[in-house]
C-alpha cells in the first residue's frame, strides 16, 4: 500500500491576497521591466496552480 500525502489547498481569498501582496512588492520595489515580467510570470504560476485544484476536476 502506497502512502499518499495530501496537502490542504489554500482558500481562494488567501491566494488572491498573496498574489496582490507580491504584485505590490514588485510595483513599489522594482522598475517597470521587472514589474511587467514578474507580473506575467506570477499570472502563469497562479493560474496553473488554480487550474490544478482538485475541486475543479469534480465539476463538469
Amino acid at each position: 500500500m502506497a502512502n499518499h500525502s495530501s496537502s490542504q489547498r489554500l482558500p481562494d481569498w488567501l491566494m488572491l491576497v498573496i498574489f496582490l501582496v507580491i504584485v505590490a512588492v514588485l510595483f513599489f520595489l522594482g522598475d517597470t521591466f521587472t514589474f511587467v515580467v514578474g507580473l506575467l510570470v506570477m499570472i502563469g504560476v497562479f493560474a496553473s496552480g488554480y487550474n490544478n485544484n482538485p475541486a475543479n476536476h469534480e465539476h463538469h
